[in-house]
């Protein structure tokens, strides 16, 4: 072997030891350089030829010492050298016995197979990266213009249904703040008439109601005290009596709870009638439109 020697790298796949229990033993690394390099006489190189030939690994590792010198060249800076130097190169190229280097067969076929030395020609393409790379940033951006989107029109229609939430507890304090104004009005209104109505003797204890009442706008607010409990298919209605003589108007129908109480507040009644009187009667649960006498209790 040459004695001129370049140590090759120990990444390398293959190693001397033998390539089975009674053949040979495989190139020696730094051989395999110098015969990638065309730096081994022509006996060695003939003879590396040979065992390449026949060793799928040599041939591996010979494929990775060719990738390894084309990266090496494109690593050098390349300048012109002077002219002298370069009459003189070629003036001792010419003295030296050259002699031509192929490739061995195993190796050229090796090659055809798939080496990353020469590609398959019917290989695909390699795809540029960074057009890969913005084609797939397109998408992502895509994407999450649409998730944001999405994520603020949801937004917007949560925002709307607790606006909707909101104005609609709005009107409904609105619409208490006007009844408990027409409440207190019907309490303390200079022209709300007090009415008490009892039962007629003799009845022990005696249920009593009062009634404050205003005419001119139609609010009535009733309270009930001491009242039998009645039968579940059963109701206690209020009436009013106008005073022009026309038939009584039910104002409503109500339940006492267990202590025999009850109310009526702000029902609809026209506005303008005057009263005669008031009573209450025992009707079906659902009210009735003309009362069933005697009144329970009853007052003017």
């Amino acid at each position: 072997m040459s004695a001129n020697r370049i140590a090759a790298p120990s990444a390398y796949p293959y190693s001397t030891r033998p390539a089975n229990a009674s053949g040979p033993r495989h190139a020696d690394p730094e051989d395999l350089v110098l015969y990638a390099m065309q730096l081994l006489s022509g006996d060695e190189a003939a003879e590396q030829a040979r065992h390449v030939e026949g060793c799928a690994e040599c041939q591996r590792g010979l494929a990775l010492i060719l990738r390894d010198l084309a990266v090496y060249a494109f690593t050098v800076d390349l300048q012109s050298p002077p002219p002298l130097a370069r009459q003189r190169l070629r003036t001792q190229v010419a003295r030296e016995n050259r002699h031509a280097f192929s490739a061995p067969p195993a190796f050229a076929a090796f090659g055809r197979n798939g080496s990353i030395l020469s590609p398959d020609e019917e290989a695909e393409p390699r795809r540029n990266p960074m057009l890969t790379f913005l084609g797939w940033l397109g998408w992502i951006v895509a994407a999450a213009l649409a998730v944001a989107a999405a994520m603020f029109y949801k937004e917007t229609g949560d925002q709307r249904a607790h606006l909707s939430v909101q104005s609609g507890e709005l009107a409904r304090l609105d619409a208490d703040a006007a009844r408990a104004q027409q409440l207190m009005d019907a309490l303390a209104g200079p022209n709300a008439t007090h009415v008490t109505l009892s039962p007629k003797p003799p009845v022990n204890p005696q249920p009593t109601g009062r009634i404050l009442y205003d005419d001119a706008e139609g609010s009535l607010v009733f309270l009930a005290e001491d009242l039998d409990p009645l039968e579940t298919n059963k109701a206690y209605e209020l009436w009013l009596i106008p005073a022009d003589g026309r038939t009584a108007i039910p104002v409503a129908a109500f339940h006492p709870n267990m202590q025999g109480d009850a109310s009526v507040v702000l029902p609809a009644l026209p506005k303008g009638v005057s009263v005669k009187s008031f009573g209450v009667t025992i009707e079906d649960a659902g009210g009735a439109q003309t009362p069933a006498l005697p009144f329970v209790i009853a007052g003017s």
